[in-house]
């Protein structure tokens, strides 16, 4: 499946570099540990380039390394077809 994460199409998909986005990802880690069903949505939105993908791909490897990845979805534009 191509729009995992963990996708063969996807090699090297970039993910965020160590020691950087800590807080944003611990934060985002915090939710997903979260018992508090007010907010089962987090909603991930930013301009172009700010590097929400890179963080959400960070976020997914360590929440399946945690075994608590329920499931993850990526876009690529590079995997477009028409029509």
């Amino acid at each position: 499946l191509s729009a995992s994460y963990k996708s063969s199409e996807k090699y090297d998909a970039p993910k965020c570099h160590p020691e950087t986005r800590i807080a944003v990802i611990n934060d985002i880690m915090g939710w997903a540990h979260s018992d508090n069903w007010d907010q089962p949505i987090l909603w991930m939105h930013g301009p172009a380039g700010a590097g929400k993908s890179s963080i959400m791909r960070t976020v997914a490897q360590k929440s399946d390394e945690e075994m608590i990845l329920v499931a993850s979805f990526f876009f690529s534009h590079t995997n477009c077809t028409g029509g």
